[in-house]
């Protein structure tokens, strides 16, 4: 989580004014999050998989901020629910997903923003 903003301002350095990023994580609450044991939660919504990776779990706000202050505009940003088959096992899970799309505004537009607000 400490390196969200570092990524969003990776994702800033390649895409012109008016360029779009769209989007589809985990979202709070999935399946996969509420199957971790004791002992995988790293912090609040960040948990450690068996094999070492991590995986965070979003909200639509925390999605939302993370891109607005780093000068981003909200096209869309929701929770995707879908129900994952596994027909050889015979099981069905439920997903929560965020799926989102920002726009990077102007630094005109930016200052215009924060002026209003």
């Amino acid at each position: 989580p400490e390196k969200m903003a570092l990524a969003i301002q990776n994702i800033k350095q390649v895409l012109k004014p008016g360029g779009n990023v769209i989007l589809r994580d985990y979202g709070l609450y999935d399946h996969a999050m509420l199957r971790f044991k004791s002992g995988h939660k790293i912090q609040e919504h960040f948990y450690k998989r068996q094999d070492g990776t991590r995986a965070y779990y979003f909200t639509t706000e925390e999605m939302a901020a993370l891109f607005e202050e780093a000068g981003f505009e909200t096209i869309f940003n929701y929770y995707v629910q879908k129900e994952t088959s596994n027909k050889k096992e015979g099981i069905s899970v439920p997903r929560i997903f965020v799926q989102s799309q920002f726009r990077l505004l102007s630094n005109q537009t930016v200052h215009e923003a924060n002026s209003i607000s």
